[in-house]
């Protein structure tokens, strides 16, 4: 060969080698744009979860009006503002960039999004009649809208990945042609496809990751739990070691979120999930714990190997007082502590029965005083119903005007008269007649209606006393909820003024548990209604922990000592010893003093041999609605005499 010829060869290999470079370059730079594209799978995942959410708030909505269906208002809101949430984040960011080709698309989603804010009021008022299916209506033009946006992203990412996998195959027949001194290039792009393989492994590794571990705390998510809450009911054995799954509520966690803003909130998760994986050994003996979140402030733990129940309380024994330590986040004490749920696998139980099963018990363990857990029993299922039962007449109840205001005699004994009369919720069910305020009072402040039902309590109550002769005075209790809303004092305000009631006349009780909730943001709206000129007073004065620093932080108008003090003066010495202390400090402190529960004779007079400026009780009369009210203390003894 000449040299001629050799550097021909030497030339024309050279020139091979840098096409194969230049051709090698253009090529990874396309994969890695394809890489790129491939991250369409996570808006794919977005517009799939709305779609779904889409079909999620359609079914609450559908389900809403039908009786006994267990959807509630706060889950048709809560599915409302989840899907909303997804669409925004449809219309904004990479998402929005996908869909440049399918105007149409980007439309539709504009569209939704504002149909959706449009219809906030709606949902927040759905008990009023015609708001579910205006909500419907607005909801039914864009039925499959979101699926085909979903189904566009899907077959987009698909066929950038057909793409990039046939510019592969024509790599790998380009290179095989080549001639031997081109097996270089041949190792270099093993070595680069090798790379790349590596990558896309890691990034399903990433994919399946995302798909069943919370992404906030770590932990494995509801998708995990599930599935190995199914395996170990199939490998359960007839009298072997059973299963056992909890349902963990973070007690005032909404307190957290309220007061210190979602970031915190979000902080103080992953504290939880922390504490949780200290005190929650992956095995003990032969007993295995998986822990998870479900979302929001839920988490469960599935628990394999367990013989007996003692086991399960003991775990949950645990959890209690690990979470009722204080928790340290962004410079904030915070105290919150937990409820839980748990549910034993019962002979031939499904997955969804003992997760429904320890949800139960957590409901029970919240309504026991939070703070504790409860086993699963049969009978749970029943109380469940008739909760549910009585949440939706309460709901139809305020609409259909059920409620009405009793009152009773608050009597001041010094002045042997009737100073006024104390507001009481009665509810009269057109089936059951008159429901305890015991039986439902507690659903009304769980459910969230005691915000509107507490507006118009004022409203009513200060409306009916401005008809009383006299300066009489009408007393309202306002629920620690109450608070939580911040146009309580326009409320007030708004009663006042449309009423024609003077301020000095309505007084509001309260009790020390509204305090404890957040004494600063409290304490200024005790101060704030104190300017409209309204009186406030101290109910149940004595139970609780910090009655007397509570009289230091806010100058109170009135004391009410609690009923069980006054029924049991005659039988117990401590009891006539608090009474008389009580009184005494009302004295002190220029404060009167209501003592509560007087229903003899003979309480009246300890009573007032202990100091009380004022009473209240059976003996003066049971609370009476306003038309029957007298207003003279001889015309209401009479009464009762005659009664």
């Amino acid at each position: 060969m000449s040299l001629r010829t050799f550097k021909t060869v030497i030339a024309l290999v050279i020139g091979g080698f840098l096409i194969a470079a230049i051709y090698i370059s253009v090529l990874v730079v396309q994969r890695q744009g394809a890489l790129r594209q491939i991250s369409v799978y996570n808006p794919a995942w977005e517009a799939s979860q709305a779609a779904s959410e889409f079909v999620r708030l359609e079914h609450r909505l559908s389900e809403f009006e039908r009786p006994g269906s267990g959807v509630d208002k706060d889950e048709v809101a809560l599915r409302y503002d989840i899907l909303i949430g997804r669409v925004k984040m449809l219309n904004e960011g990479d998402f929005h960039a996908l869909l440049r080709r399918e105007p149409e698309h980007q439309a539709n989603l504009q569209r939704l999004e504002t149909a959706l804010e449009a219809m906030e009021p709606l949902i927040q008022n759905l008990e009023q009649p015609g708001s579910v299916q205006k909500v419907i209506d607005s909801l039914k033009p864009f039925d499959g809208s979101l699926a085909q946006i979903a189904s566009t992203v899907l077959i987009y990412g698909s066929e950038i990945v057909q793409q990039d996998q046939h510019e592969l195959i024509r790599l790998h027949w380009v290179f095989s042609a080549i001639a031997a001194s081109l097996i270089l290039i041949g190792v270099v792009l093993i070595l680069l496809l090798n790379r790349h393989n590596r990558l896309l492994g890691r990034a399903h590794e990433e994919l399946h990751v995302l798909a069943h571990q919370d992404a906030l705390t770590g932990l494995p998510n509801r998708v995990v739990l599930r599935s190995e809450v199914e395996q170990a009911l199939t490998r359960l054995k007839p009298n072997g070691r059973t299963l056992a799954v909890s349902y963990l509520d973070l007690d005032h966690f909404k307190d957290v979120n309220d007061s210190f803003g979602h970031e915190t909130g979000d902080e103080l998760l992953k504290a939880v999930a922390e504490r949780l994986r200290a005190c929650i050994p992956a095995s003990e003996g032969q007993v295995r714990n998986l822990i998870s979140r479900f979302g929001g402030d839920e988490f469960a733990i599935l628990q394999t190997g367990i013989r007996r129940p003692e086991e399960c309380a003991a775990l949950a024994s645990r959890i209690v007082e690990a979470l009722r330590e204080p928790f340290s986040v962004n410079g904030q004490e915070l105290f919150i502590g937990t409820s839980i749920g748990i549910a034993l696998a019962q002979k031939n139980v499904t997955p969804s029965q003992i997760l429904k099963h320890a949800d139960m018990a957590l409901y029970h363990a919240k309504a026991d005083g939070r703070g504790t857990f409860r086993f699963f029993e049969p009978d749970m299922d029943e109380q469940l119903q008739a909760r549910r039962a009585l949440e939706v007449d309460l709901r139809k109840a305020m609409s259909n005007g059920e409620f009405e205001l009793f009152y009773q005699p608050q009597i001041n004994i010094q002045k042997n008269e009737i100073g006024g009369f104390e507001a009481l919720l009665r509810w009269h069910h057109p089936e059951r007649g008159f429901v305890p305020p015991a039986e439902f009072i507690p659903v009304i402040e769980d459910t969230g209606l005691i915000s509107p039902l507490g507006d118009w309590i004022i409203e009513q109550a200060c409306k009916e006393a401005a008809t009383w002769p006299g300066e009489m005075h009408v007393a309202v209790n306002l629920s620690p909820i109450q608070f939580r809303n911040r146009g309580l004092v326009q409320s007030v305000s708004n009663a006042l003024a449309s009423s024609g009631l003077s301020p000095q006349r309505l007084e509001l009780e309260i009790t020390e548990s509204v305090l404890l909730q957040d004494n600063e943001m409290t304490v200024s709206t005790l101060h704030q209604l104190r300017r409209l000129g309204v009186r406030i007073a101290m109910d149940d004065f004595g139970t609780g922990y910090s009655s007397l620093s509570y009289l230091r932080s806010f100058p109170f108008d009135k004391i009410k000592i609690d009923q069980s003090f006054v029924r049991e003066m005659s039988q117990r010495a401590d009891c006539l010893a608090i009474v008389q202390s009580v009184a005494n400090l009302g004295s002190s402190l220029g404060m009167p003093t209501v003592a509560e529960g007087i229903e003899t004779e003979d309480q009246l007079r300890q009573v007032q041999a202990a100091g009380c400026t004022d009473a209240q009780g059976y003996y003066f009369g049971r609370p009476k609605p306003a038309r029957e009210l007298v207003h003279t203390l001889a015309a209401l003894r009479h009464k009762v005499q005659v009664a």
